[in-house]
């Protein structure tokens, strides 16, 4: 099940596509999700939890609110395996909860932006693999120079 977009990004700022008007982010719910959580195993993923977070954001969704998943590195991301089992579970993520309106998107977590945004990038790769099934999602970065106008700063 694709969903349609509900937002878009212009010059790091998030909008609405129905209505061209500005997002407040600030009201989003932010919602943290521990790589060690999702990932008990390479590649043996903690389903119970991800049944949890889509009831969550299925709740959201009752409510018209919006979410940000924070994707939080708690284990070891440096060498190309790592980063690879790093982007499927989230992506493994991203199946789990695909039919939740309420997720507006991700966040990038620090380790994967701090070597840009160049293609073959580790952020590249993220969003380039999410985006295969998933291309509702925008893509946000908290407060930082030189990035992308499509994605959102907050």
């Amino acid at each position: 099940m694709k969903l349609d977009p509900v937002f878009t990004v212009k010059q790091n700022k998030l909008f609405f596509i129905e209505s061209n008007s500005p997002a407040d982010v600030s009201t989003f719910n932010k919602i943290e999700i521990k790589w060690s959580e999702v990932e008990l195993e390479d590649e043996m993923y903690n389903e119970e939890y991800l049944a949890a977070l889509r009831e969550q954001l299925k709740a959201l969704d009752e409510s018209g609110k919006f979410a940000i998943l924070i994707p939080v590195v708690d284990k070891p991301l440096e060498s190309p395996e790592q980063i690879e089992l790093f982007i499927n579970a989230f992506n493994h993520t991203a199946r789990r909860v695909k039919d939740c309106v309420s997720v507006a998107g991700l966040e990038l977590p620090p380790q994967i932006i701090a070597k840009g945004f160049s293609a073959g990038s580790p952020a590249a790769d993220f969003m380039e693999t999410l985006a295969i099934k998933h291309a509702q999602y925008v893509y946000f970065v908290k407060g930082t120079d030189s990035i992308p106008d499509n994605i959102a700063v907050y």
